[in-house]
């Protein structure tokens, strides 16, 4: 991106112009998405949203890319009814998601990553991309939890580290939005035994099993984190994530570049 013309990557904060001038040395494009729930009584319902926000801007500086404003609401199904959780149906939001990326595709991105920081996005997301690839386009996604998760494997001390908002993810909000986190609320809840049930039948297995968080957890959150969580930790599992995230997203281009896309 030429600086003599914008210095962001953000899209929202370019004028038209300079947006123009952006896309022509700059074809990848992030689009975050997230969600709004509940994440137990200490991270606020905008986990997800603050988390897109700030690391897909650390990933495109790494990656050369853009960013697009993030999605807040997402498929929140399984939270559903739970105290400030917004839920959008899954169809509703594949839907919305192909119509925003492909308004962008029309105007000369050639590659297109969903930074999905809501798991559940994924299940729309992944239809959509194999619709986009077959169309020439270089497409791709991020589990961004899951990319953090990893990041932080052999280096956890609870003994669920991995649960809705548990330690991993109270340690990356307390790296990223430390004010936002009530620490001195968490209920430290052990999951239910749905969610060891549901998490052997899961996707992918022969047989499948469909929960929702009133089968794994009381309060929407699972683990202990009032001992554990830190945001150092956070920091480096956040930044180790946003390397693995780059990398993939430098790579993807190179092994499936795009073919022809949309006629302009």
């Amino acid at each position: 991106m030429p600086s003599k013309t914008v210095s962001t990557r953000r899209i929202s904060e370019m004028t038209s112009p300079q947006f123009s001038q952006a896309v022509k040395v700059c074809d990848t494009l992030i689009l975050p998405l997230a969600s709004v729930e509940q994440g137990g009584g200490h991270c606020p319902l905008g986990t997800d949203l603050f988390s897109a926000e700030v690391v897909s801007l650390l990933i495109a500086g790494k990656a050369d890319a853009l960013v697009a404003p993030a999605i807040p609401y997402g498929d929140a199904l399984e939270l559903e009814g739970k105290p400030g959780t917004v839920s959008v149906a899954s169809t509703v939001f594949e839907a919305y998601v192909g119509a925003v990326a492909e308004s962008f595709l029309r105007q000369g991105f050639r590659t297109i990553v969903f930074l999905c920081c809501h798991s559940l996005d994924l299940r729309a997301v992944d239809g959509l991309c194999r619709r986009l690839r077959v169309q020439g386009f270089c497409v791709g996604a991020v589990d961004w939890w899951k990319a953090v998760g990893a990041a932080a494997k052999g280096e956890t001390g609870s003994r669920e580290p991995f649960g809705h908002c548990g330690e991993v993810i109270t340690s990356a909000m307390l790296a990223l939005t430390p004010e936002l986190v009530d620490l001195d609320n968490a209920q430290d809840e052990a999951s239910l035994p749905g969610l060891a049930f549901a998490g052997r039948h899961g996707p992918g297995s022969p047989f499948v099993a469909y929960g929702t968080f009133s089968d794994y957890c009381l309060s929407g959150a699972w683990g202990e984190v009032r001992d554990h969580a830190t945001a150092t930790k956070g920091r480096a599992w956040v930044d180790a994530a946003v390397e693995e995230s780059a990398r993939f997203i430098r790579e993807l281009r190179e092994a499936l570049p795009p073919g022809s896309g949309f006629e302009h």
